[in-house]
Order: C-alpha cells, then structure tokens, then sequence
C-alpha cells in the first residue's frame, strides 16, 4: 500500500494546495495526518482535493477541536481518530500521534511496524526503533518555530510492501 503522510500545516493553504496537486501524493491510497491543521477551515482543502482516506489525529495547535470535527463529518473520507491512531494498513501494524517523544514511546514498546509522528518540523524517513521504522513527514507549514527560520515544506510517501519512506518537497 503506498500512503501519503503529511503534518503540520499551521494554515499554510498555499503549501498545502501544491503539495495536495503533486502527483505522487494524488497517486497514494491513503493519508496520514499527524496534526497541527490549525484552523478548521483546513479540513474542506483537505477534503476537496484528496478523495480516498485520511486518517487524522490532533496536534498542540488544533484549537477549535469541535469545529474540525463538525466539518470533518461533511466528508466521509475523513477520520479523526483524537491523540492516537492505530490500524492494520497495507499489512502492517501502524500507529501515529503528534510528539516525537511518544511516537518514540509506541515504537520501543513494540508491536508496531510503522510510527508516525509530527511536531518538531524535521523530516525523518529512515529510522528504525528495533524492527519499527518511526517516520515524520516534516512540515506543509515549510517553516521552525522552534529555531524561528524556514525550512523546506515537505511530506512522506510510504510504501507499506517495502517498509520505506521517501521525502518530497514542495
């Protein structure tokens, strides 16, 4: 199964707009979102352009939680799992959260093939946690807050057969 991973988008519709128009992102057959949306308007771009599944949990700036709900519910082919995501994908045993530190947690506990996770805007495709591959997709957003600089706006590709993550940028 190939699936896109994204997260962080902090608003930046411009980014996300190019991101969603890229091929290898349209060619996937599902989605992960690792949280931070930010404003609930997000989920209708979202919603428009991608039309298989995504799959969604909340990150440390998605403040109004129940209008993203509410407008998640106008497309079928999003879900909103809360702080935690775990499912069987592509014949692999995956799960995502926002923070590093708890991807990090899931993937040393074992039992899972693949962890996602978002929030520190750094792209990792490669990691291995025992035999769990942790990924971060980095971020639409194409900006660190945390060293107030910009950075390249990327995401994931997963392939679930070959249990690798390829980089892309916008």
């Amino acid at each position: 199964m190939i699936i896109a991973v994204i997260s962080d988008i902090h608003d930046n519709i411009w980014n996300l707009q190019k991101a969603l128009a890229m091929p290898e992102l349209q060619a996937t057959e599902a989605m992960l979102f690792c949280g931070d949306l930010c404003a609930p308007f997000v989920i209708h771009l979202l919603g428009r352009a991608y039309s298989r599944p995504i799959h969604m949990v909340f990150g440390n700036n998605d403040g109004d939680v129940a209008t993203i709900i509410r407008n998640s519910k106008k497309y079928s082919n999003i879900h909103i799992h809360g702080e935690y995501f775990r499912s069987l994908l592509g014949g692999r045993e995956l799960a995502m959260n926002h923070y590093p530190d708890k991807a990090r947690e899931i993937a040393e506990n074992g039992g899972f093939d693949i962890v996602c996770y978002g929030h520190n805007h750094i792209a990792v495709n490669d990691e291995m946690v025992g035999d769990t591959l942790l990924i971060n997709p980095g971020a639409i957003m194409g900006y660190n807050g945390g060293e107030l600089k910009d950075i390249p706006a990327t995401y994931l590709i997963l392939d679930t057969a070959l249990l690798k993550a390829e980089v892309y940028q916008i």
